[in-house]
């Protein structure tokens, strides 16, 4: 950062000394906060473990991503974080850490490139502080620690960032065209979430390329062809390959993976749904449990006296699509906890060199940063379709930039003296403000007690053991304190060592105090088990009497493992078919995919809508002794409501109709008197024989 005297070579070589360990400590934290309890995560998202497990059955499982060892249907994915998933199991074997193991890796390699990005223009403190806020990002740590492929997104995304900045600066084609290879890759990680910041990479190339306009063009037209070449490269050799050759295509109506990439399904989690009916909106409502029934609270009760919000709506955007939806506490907790500062990062960080076209390094990256943080930001704000709270995991990288370079530019104008000479110490004030607004937002508390530092106060004195009120008051004090020195050390005329190295300490504290809330927050998906399928971060875990209970949903896991009998009794009456079993969906096929390494028919894909099977097709496979048993009655809610009864009521009914309902006391060691699972025998006359050892 600028100084107002030459540095020595002494002092440089301190500098980056220190730089180097402060890097190595930040990437410790982040593998620390990532790989601590991570076995308690399990198996994670069961669908693609299931997944992974399949694909290293066989290359053809392997290439086409299916979900089952037989290659029924596909995972609704394509296949590169799912690739690196299933390389780990190969060669460290199948258990819970070699699926999480490649995510964490990737998280900490995305808070190493983001320092490098943001170390190179704009110096050693911005890049540590930028790789700080990023390593304990509440969503990045959650996700990192689950096999969702949203870790792989963010490291693609930061890799074609370096070369796009690269490109941009030297005016590369070849950088480019690497820049959009990059990003088709990355649509090959979870589709159009990858082409979000294509506006953004091409006006910051089109604005910032030292070449002339007509190169410009051509440049970007030919790293259009890549970037689409790259992108359904796999999609269409899925396509093209015959259909009786691979899986059905998961989650499509017409057994296309180009209809997965680009369709309704695709398009549908940004787009919000045509009209819907008032009952169906109902339904919806009533299925998330949306928080508006939620008693407030004043932020003064104990633990034990707190009520948690509804844990659907701990796990689901409930924020209404609108430009304030972002500043929803629940989603602001992922994400967000630092805007006040990446707001001063994108207001002062231009101020550091002159305008002028071709952009400066500094103005290009900031440009950067601006406008991916904006254009994921825009697209999450006004979808109206399908949307997790750990969508927000690719926000993080831009805000923690930002955020990164706000701090060291703050300090930049604090010792300058100049105008914005407060903008320091206030922007700590506003920072620790907008924190106690999200944690009001995110846990149901009154806003006006929870800014109150007496009520925290008060909250002290009644009760010592409450960490939760010691942890703001902390924020308050540190954040006041820090502002107060600040404030003071203006008051003399010049900066003594002494002095520098107060305010030095001073803006530490202050930072640390704003880091203590949001690391709180990180905690919360190390020390609590979390959902499997949608990751994100909750206090509520480590606040709330049924933290544990409320975090995690009932599991088919659970179901298999507790109650075994079911895959000993499809085993024990097996007689050489290939599936050991068929569902309605993927929800209990992937467990016993998990546990028994069998193949399991979902016959309707992942919630049970996907046309695959029909009663034609399956009369013919129990003729040709592939399929005996088949289980209805396993639709999860959502599918349910979605409709998967309904579509999957032609194969039930015939299974019904031609198989026999077979004795729950023969495959299950226990019943809670509520379950609407039927095991059907399509071969009655086969016989069968008790499991063994029951």
């Amino acid at each position: 950062m600028p100084r107002s005297v030459p540095m020595r070579e002494s002092d440089v070589a301190g500098a980056n000394l220190w730089s180097r360990i402060g890097l190595r400590a930040i990437l410790v934290l982040a593998l620390a906060l990532r790989l601590w309890r991570l076995t308690q995560n399990g198996w994670g998202n069961e669908y693609y473990t299931a997944g992974v497990r399949s694909m290293t059955t066989g290359w053809s499982n392997f290439l086409y991503c299916s979900f089952d060892p037989a290659g029924f249907v596909s995972v609704d994915k394509p296949p590169v974080a799912l690739w690196i998933q299933a390389a780990t199991v190969k060669l460290f074997g199948f258990h819970g850490l070699s699926l999480l193991a490649p995510q964490v890796l990737e998280g900490v390699a995305a808070v190493w490139v983001l320092h490098h990005l943001v170390r190179c223009r704009f110096g050693p403190w911005a890049g540590l502080l930028a790789a700080l806020f990023l390593a304990i990002t509440p969503v990045s740590v959650a996700i990192d620690r689950s096999n969702n492929t949203d870790s792989c997104l963010v490291l693609a995304l930061l890799l074609a960032a370096w070369a796009l900045i690269r490109a941009a600066e030297e005016g590369s084609r070849r950088l480019l065209l690497l820049s959009m290879a990059i990003i088709g890759i990355g649509f090959n990680v979870k589709m159009l979430a990858a082409f979000v910041v294509l506006p953004a990479f091409t006006l910051v190339y089109f604005l910032a390329a030292p070449v002339s306009l007509r190169r410009r063009f051509a440049d970007l037209a030919i790293s259009g062809v890549v970037l689409l070449a790259v992108s359904l490269a796999w999609a269409v050799a899925y396509d093209l390959t015959p259909a009786e050759r691979r899986p059905f295509a998961g989650t499509t109506k017409n057994n296309s993976m180009l209809e997965l990439a680009l369709g309704p399904y695709a398009v549908g989690r940004f787009v919000p749904p045509v009209k819907p009916s008032e009952t169906g909106r109902n339904e919806v409502t009533a299925g998330q449990a949306s928080v508006a029934g939620v008693k407030p609270l004043t932020g003064t009760e104990s633990p034990s006296q707190r009520t948690p919000p509804s844990r659907w709506a701990r796990l689901f955007v409930q924020a209404p699509a609108g430009p304030l939806r972002l500043a929803d506490g629940q989603l602001a907790a992922q994400v967000g906890w630092l805007g006040p500062l990446a707001v001063m990062g994108l207001a002062l960080g231009g101020l550091r060199s002159p305008f002028r076209l071709p952009l400066s390094p500094e103005r290009l990256a900031l440009l950067l940063w601006f406008l991916w943080a904006v254009t994921y930001g825009v697209v999450y704000s006004f979808a109206g379709g399908i949307m997790h709270l750990y969508y927000f995991a690719t926000m993080a990288p831009p805000l923690a930039a930002l955020a990164g370079i706000g701090a060291v530019s703050l300090w930049d104008r604090y010792l300058q003296r100049g105008w914005g000479v407060v903008l320091l110490p206030t922007t700590l004030l506003a920072t620790a403000a907008w924190q106690l607004y999200i944690e009001a937002g995110a846990l149901g508390w009154k806003l006006h007690a929870t800014l109150n530092p007496v009520a925290v106060v008060s909250g002290l004195s009644q009760d010592s053991r409450d960490w939760l009120s010691w942890l703001h008051a902390a924020l308050l004090v540190g954040s006041c304190v820090a502002a107060g020195v600040l404030l003071t050390l203006l008051l003399y005329q010049t900066w003594s060592p002494v002095r520098r190295v107060v305010a030095g300490g001073a803006l530490g504290a202050g930072l640390l105090s704003l880091l203590a809330v949001p690391f709180a927050w990180a905690l919360s998906s190390v020390l609590a088990p979390g959902h499997g399928s949608l990751p994100c971060a909750d206090l509520a875990r480590l606040v709330f009497a049924d933290a544990r209970g409320a975090a995690e949903f009932p599991s088919w896991s659970r179901f298999i493992t507790g109650d075994s009998k079911l895959v000993a009794f499809l085993r024990a009456n097996r007689r050489d078919e290939r599936y050991l079993l068929a569902t309605s969906s993927t929800r209990l096929a992937a467990p016993i995919i998990i546990s028994a390494g069998e193949p399991v028919m979902a016959m309707g894909g992942f919630h049970g809508l996907d046309p695959i099977l029909s009663p034609e097709k399956l009369a013919w496979m129990v003729e040709a002794k592939q399929i005996r048993f088949v289980m209805l009655g396993d639709l999860s809610i959502i599918s349910l409501r979605l409709g998967a009864e309904a579509a999957g009521r032609p194969v039930a009914d015939w299974v019904r109709t031609n198989g026999k309902l077979v004795d729950s006391t023969f495959w299950r060691a226990y019943s809670d008197g509520r379950s609407r699972l039927e095991l059907y025998d399509l071969r009655p006359g086969a016989g069968l024989v008790p499991a063994p050892s029951y």
